[in-house]
């Protein structure tokens, strides 16, 4: 095809627009990546300040707001940036190709021109030159562009755009409706499996623990602790620690009556070391793990104690002493005869399993990674119990009766708290100042979507089949739709939360760091049933059992139940 002057000119306009555009977008890419490296919203100097003033007086709620303030613009000036570079990287590949099919137009007619015996011999030369020219700045601009759409991006979390990301594996069965777990039995942290789903119905919603409404009875702990309580039939177990002090509390469910008392040192080989730890978690952080027989308690110190529900001791060790911030921190878990640790430390990541009767070790499987502060699920997939941990950087999953590696998968990163949760047919992993992703677990890297506007500094999510519900250290909450990751609601309930919420009775329970629990239904709509206050603060997960809550606050465990 032989174009006319005025198309010729027209195309190579066209072609020198779209290659200075991309040119352009390639630079700026290029500086907004340079900044992204520079900004770190964990090292904000204005945040950590603010934070740390907070933690001071967390009842201040002007110190709340500003807080909240600095946070969200910080999270937003950040992942703005990010979301400069996807989309930048989708505009350079456009420019790019319009620059490289309106080149080859005006090589082609060029090529044709030639061929004709009136044209000159010197325009030939030119005309060849200027064709090389053309193809080297092509190729410089298309290697550009290449470099910088899948390169550059790919060094980035996506931003949050609601759309699923992967929808062509295959789903795996499951079923993780609770096993061993009842309105009666709440055996371990977040309750059966550690998933934060109760069981039971018709719990009250409305109480004040200052004026004694609704409120069965009051008990005033020893000793204080981060722990949450556990049950087995007509028994409440929790544990205390002061420095070296450190107990595990034996207490009757229905009158709340301490009936013993044991240590969490008097063994051989107990470590008497009161650990450097964060001021405000202590030595008494893991909650404890029960079943029929017995009941089993670790502390900050790596202490480990077996108790019969009696209050006799079966065993104790110290399993080694972790070096991290917060001191041994992850609660245990139960499965069938296998006590099971996650083991996190700068010097040591693994996960252990223990002999339930003996407390002799069966199997240790080492981990890859940094060490995190989150504690492990137990869910089944394709039939198969799992062990699932939020790592740094990888969502892992271990048999628990082998301590075999089932399969591992591309997390998340930061200062890992948060445990995952898990529905039917996906495991949801999240920790603050990096992103909420939905995995398809399996060997195979299949993630589903993510989002980055409310991640849960210590608090976990909880799911069930339609919705995944967030509580943040701001005092944000959201709920998701689970399967797609498109918001469905938001609302902010200012005071912050570090409890993880509970999905009970149709209803997730959302425990602030006030004491406060904001009681919503568990729909794509936000309706609050109630706001109801303990009347003292509480950073601790509450317990559901026979139509009874169970709450640990600064100094008192709570038995809430209608008057």
């Amino acid at each position: 095809m032989n174009f006319t002057d005025k198309q010729l000119n027209a195309f190579k306009g066209i072609s020198l627009v779209a290659g200075i555009f991309t040119l352009l977008i390639a630079f700026t890419m290029l500086f907004t990546l340079i900044q992204l490296k520079r900004i770190n919203p964990l090292e904000n100097q204005a945040l950590l300040q603010m934070k740390e003033q907070f933690d001071k007086d967390p009842d201040n709620k002007d110190k709340a707001e500003q807080l909240r303030a600095i946070d969200l613009m910080a999270r937003r000036a950040y992942f703005s940036s990010r979301w400069q570079v996807e989309t930048g990287s989708y505009l350079m590949l456009a420019g790019a190709i319009v620059f490289v099919i309106f080149q080859r137009l005006i090589a082609v007619n060029d090529k044709l021109i030639r061929t004709k015996p009136q044209e000159k011999p010197d325009l030939f030369s030119v005309q060849k030159k200027s064709k090389n020219y053309l193809i080297i700045s092509a190729s410089v601009v298309i290697f550009l562009a290449i470099i910088s759409s899948f390169v550059l991006r790919t060094k980035l979390p996506s931003p949050y755009n609601g759309a699923v990301l992967s929808s062509s594996v295959q789903k795996p069965s499951a079923s993780n409706e609770a096993s061993s777990n009842d309105d009666v039995n709440y055996p371990f942290f977040r309750g059966d499996g550690s998933r934060g789903i109760a069981m039971g119905k018709g719990f009250i919603t409305d109480w004040n623990g200052s004026e004694g409404k609704n409120i069965k009875w009051k008990v005033n702990l020893p000793k204080p602790g981060k722990s949450s309580p556990v049950i087995w039939k007509d028994r409440v177990f929790i544990t205390g620690a002061k420095e070296a002090e450190l107990e595990l509390y034996c207490l009757d469910k229905n009158t709340g009556k301490i009936l013993w008392t044991g240590s969490g040192s008097d063994f051989q080989g107990a470590s008497k070391k009161a650990l450097e730890s964060d001021n405000e978690a202590g030595m008494a952080v893991p909650t404890a793990a029960v079943n029929k027989d017995f009941i089993c308690a670790m502390f900050g110190n790596a202490n480990l104690v077996c108790y019969d529900h009696e209050g006799k001791l079966i065993w104790g060790k110290n399993i080694g002493i972790p070096s991290t911030t917060y001191a041994f921190a992850a609660s245990l878990l139960i499965y069938k005869e296998t006590l099971i640790i996650q083991y996190d430390g700068n010097n040591k990541m693994s996960v252990i399993g223990l002999n339930l009767k003996s407390g002799e070790q069966t199997w240790e499987t080492l981990r890859t990674g940094r060490a995190v502060n989150s504690s492990p699920v137990l869910a089944s997939f394709d039939g198969q119990m799992q062990i699932i941990i939020n790592g740094n950087p990888n969502v892992s999953a271990y048999d628990p009766e082998s301590g075999k590696e089932l399969w591992s998968q591309t997390g998340v990163s930061g200062d890992v708290v948060p445990s995952v949760a898990v529905n039917s047919k996906m495991v949801f992993a999240v920790t603050d100042y990096a992103k909420l992703i939905a995995l398809k677990p399996g060997k195979t890297e299949s993630k589903v979507w993510e989002d980055n506007r409310f991640t849960p500094d210590v608090s976990s999510p909880v799911a069930n089949e339609k919705y995944l519900f967030i509580a943040t250290g701001n005092g944000d909450a959201a709920c998701y739709d689970a399967e797609k990751g498109d918001t469905l609601w938001t609302h902010y309930f200012e005071n912050p939360i570090y409890a993880s919420p509970v999905l009970c009775d149709n209803k997730v329970w959302i425990l602030d760091r006030n004491g406060i629990m904001h009681i919503v239904e568990a729909a794509d709509r936000l309706k609050i049933i109630a706001n109801s206050p303990l009347g003292e603060n509480s950073d601790c997960t509450p317990v559901f059992s026979e139509n009874k809550i169970y709450i640990r606050g600064k100094e008192n465990l709570y038995c809430i139940a209608s008057n």
